[in-house]
């Protein structure tokens, strides 16, 4: 199979990784990773140059210009050097990790017709909560939605609530619900880290923690006004990230606290672990906002796959990742989600066992080698739904992927 990927997120090793296993499955995989030379993070006022996975070849990831990348949904590739990669790569398939509407989608679906036109096309979304927008937005949202998956061949929803969305939509053809990225168990062994703990003043305390962005629809507020209803108990809060809450943070909730809150601005991609492994709980205590609603949750999965006792709410895809491996309670709920931390704080053997059951739920899910297994399938059927033709592949067993037939 000759694989062809596009995405801003392949800018970074880490995610580069699922790919690495997938090549591992398929020892007859050609792979071109082609990506932006550079991408932003605007939460944390962060710029990216490209990197490159230790296992791939200077081929394997392709830089190429792009136009408007301030944001993915509005970023371009340079058309003549995508272009010509396509053509010169013939694919088997294109999958594209943007969203159905974003603009380097709509270009990759027009050259796929001129230069590599019997290409299977694939597509991610994360899209769980299709926005009414004011015309045009809204209008050309629908268009270009429509554009893309009325030519996609299977559409990869990032959760269940994007799946029903595309389905409700028409448009779709075919779908699986897959994570976006992989987890790397290695770089995510379970344990303390007691040189961390101490750096940051945490060893005498139960540490409740979470690693992301500042913001209010993330529910940290909440998490600190529940905390603040126990001030008996022995905990401490690690806070890693930035944005709007920031201020809040240092000068409201700090003072009020002194010496119990520890705030960390944002780190990299590969130090998240390292955080997250000075926590003994790990809060994700989102609610629904009216543009927003959470749709995966990646710290939350690499918190379980470090085996870390996990209180999220019953909000998004938190409880499908979360999958009965942490403690769920209702988005906006301080009581309940006082309740769980009370719980854990006060009972060291109930964090156990629950850390334990979170770390064996992502090693069956969250790990690069289980999501390039599924993965792989999906691209087999994607090339024959295309083609009707079924090309060699290796069976994916128990790990194969959820995939569904629109019915028309």
């Amino acid at each position: 199979m000759k694989l062809a990927v596009l995405g801003h997120t392949y800018v970074h090793a880490q995610n580069q990784a699922k790919y690495v296993e997938l090549r591992r499955l398929d020892c007859d995989l050609e792979l071109r990773l082609i990506v932006p030379r550079w991408s932003a993070n605007d939460a944390f006022h962060l710029r990216y140059g490209v990197e490159r996975h230790s296992d791939l070849t200077v081929g394997e990831v392709v830089a190429v210009g792009s136009a408007f990348a301030r944001s993915h949904m509005t970023s371009v590739y340079h058309p003549i050097q995508l272009g010509r990669c396509l053509s010169a790569f013939q694919p088997d398939v294109i999958h594209i990790d943007e969203e159905p509407q974003a603009m380097l989608t709509v270009e990759t679906v027009m050259l796929r017709a001129a230069v590599a036109p019997r290409a299977a096309l694939t597509v991610f979304t994360w899209d769980n909560l299709l926005r009414s927008r004011a015309f045009p937005l809204g209008d050309a949202k629908r268009i270009l939605r429509r554009f893309t998956l009325g030519r996609t061949d299977v559409l990869i929803c990032g959760n269940r609530d994007a799946e029903r969305l595309a389905l409700r939509e028409g448009h779709a053809r075919r779908t699986a619900v897959l994570p976006q990225v992989g987890l790397e168990p290695k770089d995510h062994l379970p344990g303390a880290d007691p040189a961390v703990r101490h750096q940051l003043g945490l060893e005498d305390a139960v540490v409740v923690g979470y690693a992301g962005r500042f913001l209010a629809e993330k529910g940290l507020r909440l998490v600190f006004d529940a905390l603040a209803a126990i001030p008996d108990r022995p905990w401490k809060l690690l806070l890693v990230g930035g944005g709007p809450l920031e201020s809040q943070i240092l000068h409201e909730w700090i003072p009020r606290f002194p010496g119990r809150i520890v705030c960390i601005p944002p780190v990299s991609h590969a130090e998240v672990p390292r955080y997250l492994r000075a926590m003994d709980i790990f809060v994700l205590n989102s609610y629904e906002a009216p543009a927003w609603k959470e749709q995966f949750g990646l710290t939350l999965a690499q918190a379980m796959l470090l085996g870390r006792a996990c209180v999220v709410s019953d909000s998004g895809a938190l409880p499908e990742v979360a999958g009965g491996a942490a403690m769920v309670v209702a988005e906006r709920s301080v009581a309940e989600l006082r309740e769980a931390l009370e719980a854990l704080l006060a009972s060291p053997a109930l964090r156990q066992t629950l850390g334990q059951r979170a770390r064996e739920r992502a090693l069956r899910h969250y790990t690069n080698e289980q999501v390039a297994v599924r993965y792989h399938e999906v691209f087999e059927r994607a090339v024959t739904a295309r083609t009707g033709l079924r090309r060699s592949a290796r069976n994916a067993g128990p790990n194969e992927a959820p995939y569904r037939a629109a019915r028309r």
